[in-house]
């Protein structure tokens, strides 16, 4: 099970990027889509909690 993403670290962030990669190069299997959609919130609020941390 992946981290909660305020326990996500850069390693896992770069792990999820490219198993997400991997998924969007093949041709679709039944459940690809949920899982892409989860990684993508996964990835999203990664970034998120980045752009705060260097703004602040």
């Amino acid at each position: 099970m992946m981290a909660a993403p305020a326990e996500l670290d850069e390693i896992e962030y770069h792990l999820l990027l490219a198993e997400f990669d991997l998924l969007w190069s093949r041709r679709p299997l039944p459940g690809d889509r949920e899982r892409m959609d989860q990684m993508m919130r996964l990835i999203e609020a990664f970034e998120a909690m980045r752009r705060i941390a260097s703004s602040a």
